[in-house]
């Protein structure tokens, strides 16, 4: 089964790699860079997450930092990071085989009323999420797609437990010995351009304050439902989202934050002022 690539993996299929052999249950995502399945290993009953990446797509791959990020963590069992349980490539596909989740925080927001959380529940979930960019950060790694669809919800008895996920576009802001590495004149607009930060419309290389900025949009999305550019193209509009991301640090400030408590003013003004 090894001979086949991530459109033809199809349930009920097997596949065998570095002497273990998966069935493939369920189909859970298709993108624009991957797959994802729901595997489980023959020999057992755990069910694990499969993502998938034709070898020879010429589009940028996502598994390597996938793979490099969850090493980081194997076998450390950090709260809130999945389990890296195995990687490799075949001629056909890369793959990486990881810890199951449950639904991702957009898919639970969009189902609730208002598209919104309960305020209490909307700020549990915002510690959780910024303890797990703090946990990415302490190990030198920038998310720079800080994003509620990259946050999910551990299964079965762990399904209070918030997990950070897909490490497509991190990059290391320092190495392992502590040294950080000098910014770039400029970098690419990456990531999801909704929750993007405004140094990163700017084209500047991003730095551990823009995840924090984007997680501000993401949680003021958890309180208040869709946030005042939610209408806009990002296709299209990324430099309208942007201008409304200016827009809202002067007269467009109330319109972002109606809605929130009113501390949110003084943590949007500590995000701006870091350094």
């Amino acid at each position: 089964m090894s001979d086949e690539s991530p459109s033809t993996l199809r349930p009920g299929q097997t596949f065998t790699h570095h002497g273990k052999k998966y069935k493939i249950l369920k189909q859970i995502w298709f993108g624009p860079f991957s797959e994802v399945m729901i595997v489980k290993e023959i020999n057992g009953n755990e069910r694990y997450a499969m993502k998938i990446e034709k070898t020879n797509d010429p589009q940028r791959s996502v598994l390597k930092l996938d793979v490099f990020v969850l090493r980081e963590f194997q076998n450390t069992k950090t709260i809130g990071i999945p389990q890296l349980i195995d990687q490799g490539r075949t001629n056909q596909i890369k793959y990486v085989i990881m810890q199951l989740l449950g639904p991702d925080l957009d898919k639970l927001r969009r189902c609730l009323p208002g598209k919104k959380f309960t305020l209490t529940t909307a700020l549990r979930l915002s510690i959780q999420t910024l303890d797990r960019i703090e946990t990415l950060h302490d190990t030198g790694w920038l998310s720079r797609d800080i994003k509620a669809n990259n946050f999910a919800i551990g299964l079965k008895d762990d399904n209070q437990t918030v997990y950070i996920l897909d490490f497509g576009f991190a990059r290391r802001f320092r190495d392992k010995s502590g040294k950080f590495y000098q910014p770039r004149s400029s970098a690419a607009l990456i990531g999801s351009i909704y929750y993007s930060s405004l140094a990163a419309h700017a084209f500047k290389d991003q730095c551990r304050k823009d995840d924090i900025e984007s997680w501000f949009y993401m949680v003021c999305e958890f309180i208040k439902g869709p946030l005042p550019w939610a209408n806009a193209d990002v296709r299209e509009d990324y430099l309208l989202i942007g201008e409304w991301k200016r827009y809202a640090r002067f007269s467009g400030r109330y319109e972002l934050l109606k809605g929130v408590p009113e501390e949110f003013d003084k943590i949007l003004e500590m995000i701006d002022n870091i350094k």
